[in-house]
């Protein structure tokens, strides 16, 4: 799992790229670092390339909504593929973040 993170302007895009399983959740714990910091900003999940994501994977997305509602920024997925959608339907969660 890489994780990519560029800052456009008042927008910061972190785009995942492969399985985001406890191994690799365990990993980027603090690679997740500078979205925290910028959570009173825009923050734009993108998942485009992230075929997986498991119950610590989901774990660490809510971090970083937490972080971005106590801080006034906002924070949006996009590019979700279906199987990873289709975790976020099973868990209730597609409701809860602001997916597009």
């Amino acid at each position: 799992m890489d994780i990519t993170i560029t800052e456009e302007g008042s927008q910061i895009i972190a785009a995942f790229d492969g399985r985001l399983d406890t191994v690799a959740a365990q990993q980027i714990e603090e690679t997740i670092t500078p979205l925290l910091e910028h959570a009173d900003k825009a923050i734009i999940l993108d998942c485009e390339k992230m075929p997986f994501i498991s119950s610590s994977g989901l774990r660490i997305f809510l971090k970083i909504r937490k972080e971005v509602a106590a801080k006034g920024g906002n924070m949006q997925l996009r590019n979700v593929c279906p199987d990873v959608m289709q975790v976020f339907k099973m868990t209730k969660l597609d409701g809860f973040f602001e997916i597009q």
